[in-house]
């Protein structure tokens, strides 16, 4: 029904949503500490890395318009079996990208918010479960509803981000340069990067809900990752001229109204006050959006009656929102925060999960391309494929310095797959 669709712009500022979360808040002070001036062209490097990726899962979602996600994308090529484990490593790994965003939320308020609101920042059961309860309950209003406040917080929580990117031209700095060591420091300075990118095939889990969805679904997830793109790099080179890699390093990118000495009336008191709100919004949009996702893809799959309990998942309130998904996702989401606290770990989790579930779609892609005589795609696909499975490579190495602490850091994620296994519903 129409009215339980959402247009095109809608789509868009939720695909910016998701990704523009913790990573450009965080990822600039540390990339500049690696590699100072010359840290910001890694938001294009990794932009560069995810193409293949972007305009592959494009393809895919013109391929499988309807409900479905990644789930519908490995079926196509591959059967049933395929597409469910797909779908089930695609909701485990954002799962786990919840978990970071709640836990980037915490450590933000732990340092906004002082010593008076201590009772609550430093009890982590408390913060959790008011946290994780909060995006539950914005996650049962209706989608149009939903939508339009993740779109409210979208636009307020970029407000930081486009003033600065505004005032670049006033704030360049003349003896900015880059040097060749910092060049050389780049790639070391990806991970960052790598993380501010997660989500932008967004829409491929809500496609059958973006009115047009054939032509529009495709469309947001391109539009929104090239104007994040622009963002990220824009924003990030702004703060380098304006505080300098030292200062940026050491204080962090949302200090940066402190350093604008434009006689411009109240900017800087306003910034003062709007930085650190967007800050913490910024955080809790996306992991309210993150979490729409995997409910809708979960309910998705129930409807195909892939799991026990089917019917359970598959229920809906009476605007249509898959309720019981929705709270499983926030319970799992909670016991991973309290069970595993350590961000750095989940946030690798994270990136292992959602790049091992591109896997069985992209090769369902290269086998629809060859059947379909599609031939002259299937390199990018290929391509596509192939860095995917280096992402998840990587974030394997991530997880500690030997086999046994690599080992002992996946068991979380490999809890999951069980528990997967567990709720298939035999053919």
């Amino acid at each position: 029904m129409k009215h339980h669709k959402i247009s095109l712009m809608t789509a868009i500022l939720m695909n910016i949503n998701i990704m523009v979360g913790s990573g450009i808040l965080i990822g600039p002070g540390i990339m500049a500490g690696i590699a100072g001036n010359a840290s910001f062209l890694s938001w294009f490097v990794v932009a560069l890395l995810f193409l293949p990726i972007v305009l592959s899962t494009v393809q895919m979602s013109r391929m499988c318009p309807g409900a479905g996600g990644f789930y519908a994308y490995a079926k196509e090529g591959l059967g049933k079996t395929a597409g469910y484990w797909s779908g089930w490593m695609y909701i485990t790994g954002y799962t786990f990208s919840v978990a970071v965003e709640v836990l980037a939320l915490r450590q933000t308020l732990l340092a906004a918010l002082g010593p008076d609101w201590h009772w609550f920042t430093n009890n982590p059961l408390l913060f959790n479960a008011v946290i994780i309860g909060s995006i539950i309950a914005l996650n049962m209003l209706s989608l149009r509803l939903f939508s339009q406040l993740l779109n409210s917080l979208t636009i307020f929580k970029i407000i930081p981000l486009v003033v600065l990117i505004a005032l670049i031209p006033f704030i360049l700095n003349p003896s900015f340069t880059i040097t060749s060591h910092e060049m050389s420091m780049v790639p070391y300075s990806l991970p960052m990067a790598i993380f501010g990118y997660f989500g932008f095939e967004y829409c491929c889990s809500i496609s059958h809900l973006v009115e047009n969805s054939e032509r529009n679904a495709p469309l947001a997830i391109l539009i929104g990752f090239f104007v994040t793109v622009l963002i990220y790099m824009l924003f990030h080179f702004g703060v380098l001229n304006l505080m300098g890699a030292e200062a940026l390093t050491k204080l962090g990118a949302p200090a940066y109204a402190d350093f604008i000495t434009l006689p411009i009336p109240y900017i800087k008191a306003l910034l003062r006050i709007i930085i650190p709100i967007a800050s913490a919004l910024t955080i809790y949009a996306t992991a309210n959006g993150l979490l729409n996702a995997n409910a809708v893809m979960l309910h998705s799959m129930a409807q195909e009656k892939l799991f026990h309990f089917w019917p359970t998942l598959a229920q809906v309130t009476s605007s249509h929102r898959p309720w019981v998904t929705i709270i499983l996702q926030g319970l799992v989401a909670f016991c991973i925060v309290m069970a595993l606290p350590n961000i750095s770990v989940v946030g690798s989790l994270a990136i292992l999960g959602v790049f091992l579930s591109f896997i069985l779609p992209f090769i369902s892609l290269i086998k629809v391309q060859q059947r379909t005589g599609k031939t002259g795609k299937v390199p990018l696909t290929v391509l596509a494929l192939i860095i995917s499975i280096g992402l998840a490579m990587y974030a394997i190495y991530t997880l500690g310095d030997t086999l046994a602490q690599h080992l002992l850091w996946t068991l979380p994620l490999l809890a999951l797959l069980a528990v997967g296994a567990l709720m298939a519903r035999p053919d």
